[in-house]
């Protein structure tokens, strides 16, 4: 992987030396980098540090990689020595250890999970909480303990704990939300620190590095900033009181340890794009650098923006930049074709039928015009075509991340292979038959042409993700692919 160019970096220079401080000045419950490529923990696997969302429960599941948690080491919220029945789906962890991407399991020495936020609900609403006046976004991935009633478990004046993803607008994206007893006012939430005056003891709080809001942070009486903290350090701010706008006085200020690893340590980072393009970007409070060589899965890089949910992996440099081997979109799911059965609560939120499918949109769905046409919303979405990206949702619809009108008259189906039947042809993706023929075009993850035995061949059910492209209306629920190419993987 190459490094930035100093030419590279205009408007980019602030997040960069944010994460290369992180590298030198994080810590708090450090622990030995595994930065060696050498495959440690047996089965050919390669030793790395993985950041993201527990998404499966019975075990340890983090970017599609199922952990061995057996005999790790396992810290939340810096308690030590906890049980792996305290991992729950929706935390965010960093996960130490070995894995093997083609088998899709590892196994790990460290596991620390921490919440974002933790206070009193003040207000909600539609897809929102406010816990301390701090806006928390609920989608529809977010967990909840009750997961029938979700939102509606959480009740105004009740405490909660939630993990999650900061936002470019400085609020967080909720993948946890856990009730608390108690009706204690205190106010707990973690965040870069910029703008230090030790002597005045004060300092801006962003929870990341270049979100839109801050706290301002003043010291309470007895509450001190720890050795070590400097602008770019994440820390968790305590406060007896929710803040007054945007003021926070501290009872303790704690540094937390953002460090991924050291320089050429094997890391992969999921989060939300909060700045940047596809050449640099930050996600996570982590600075991402893409070259020629990165590999792009799920989508190509224009889809790149703030908002955006991907997971990077790569190596760190001296710096501490990812420099990314793989950049996968987390909205693996694309449809495309023409419109049906629209119903709609708002002019942005409420469902239609695609490829027979069930597509959902609510308060965080993007809408996009193609060549500068009308606004494009539920009202004016007609017979389409569009092309929708999105994840799967709880009841078996899809939740759109984004919807766009084309012009193009093709059908495209893209998700994660169910099963496949080599013999017939055949794939199965999102409950869909996907049909090859004697005329199906095959190519792989770089798309060059392959044979229809090495398609099938590295289709690996249930992870790899295969898009389908045809002109052959559909019959039934069977897809009549003219061409099928490897997308990527889960």
């Amino acid at each position: 992987m190459t490094s930035l160019r100093r030419s590279d970096l205009a408007g980019f220079e602030f997040p960069l030396l944010l994460a290369a401080t992180l590298v030198v000045a994080a810590c708090g419950g450090s622990s030995p980098d595994p930065a060696t490529p050498d495959g440690g923990g047996g089965g050919g696997g390669s030793t790395a540090t993985s950041r993201g969302v527990v998404t499966a429960g019975g075990g340890l599941t983090v970017n599609g990689i199922a952990f061995d948690v057996s005999t790790a080491q396992i810290r939340i919220d810096d308690n030590p020595g906890r049980p792996e029945s305290e991992l729950k789906v929706g935390m965010v962890v960093t996960v130490k250890g070995s894995k093997d991407d083609a088998a899709g399991t590892g196994r790990a020495t460290e596991v620390e999970a921490h919440h974002v936020l933790r206070g009193k609900v003040d207000d909600k609403g539609g897809s929102v909480l406010r816990v301390g006046g701090h806006e928390v976004e609920v989608e529809h991935a977010t967990e909840f303990e009750d997961r029938l009633n979700r939102l509606g478990s959480v009740a105004v004046g009740e405490r909660v704990r939630v993990h999650g993803h900061a936002t470019a607008t400085g609020h967080f994206r909720a993948t946890r939300v856990e009730k608390e007893t108690g009706s204690a006012e205190d106010f707990e939430v973690k965040g870069f620190v910029s703008d230090l005056d030790r002597a005045a003891g004060k300092f801006t709080l962003k929870v990341t590095p270049d979100a839109a809001s801050s706290y301002a942070v003043t010291l309470g009486v007895g509450a001190s900033i720890p050795a070590g903290v400097v602008d770019g350090s994440y820390v968790e701010v305590r406060a007896a009181a929710a803040p007054v706008a945007g003021a926070l006085a501290a009872t303790a200020v704690q540094l937390e340890n953002a460090k991924l690893g050291g320089a050429q340590a094997e890391v992969e980072v999921e989060g939300i794009v909060t700045s940047g393009s596809s050449v640099q970007f930050v996600v996570e409070g982590q600075a991402v650098a893409t070259s020629a060589t990165t590999r792009w899965e799920n989508g190509v890089p224009g889809d790149i923006a703030p908002g955006v949910k991907v997971e990077a992996e790569g190596r760190l440099d001296a710096a501490g930049v990812l420099q990314a081997a793989k950049v996968s979109f987390r909205a693996s799911l694309r449809l495309q074709g023409p419109v049906s059965g629209v119903t709609s609560t708002s002019a942005r939120q409420g469902s239609f039928q695609l490829l027979g499918l069930t597509v959902r949109t609510d308060a965080w769905t993007e809408w996009k015009s193609s060549g500068g046409g009308a606004s494009l919303d539920l009202t004016t979405i007609g017979a389409g075509p569009v092309e929708v990206r999105g994840v799967p949702g709880t009841a078996g619809e899809i939740v759109a991340t984004r919807v766009e009108s084309t012009n193009d008259d093709r059908l495209v189906l893209q998700g994660p292979a169910s099963s496949k039947d080599v013999p017939a042809g055949r794939l199965t993706i999102l409950g869909i038959t996907l049909q090859a023929g004697a005329g199906t075009e095959y190519r792989d993850s770089s798309d060059a042409a392959i044979s229809a035995p090495a398609f099938f061949d590295l289709v690996v059910v249930p992870r790899t993700v295969v898009k389908a492209r045809s002109r052959v209306p559909m019959t039934g629920t069977t897809f009549t692919a003219e061409q099928i190419e490897i997308e990527g993987s889960l």
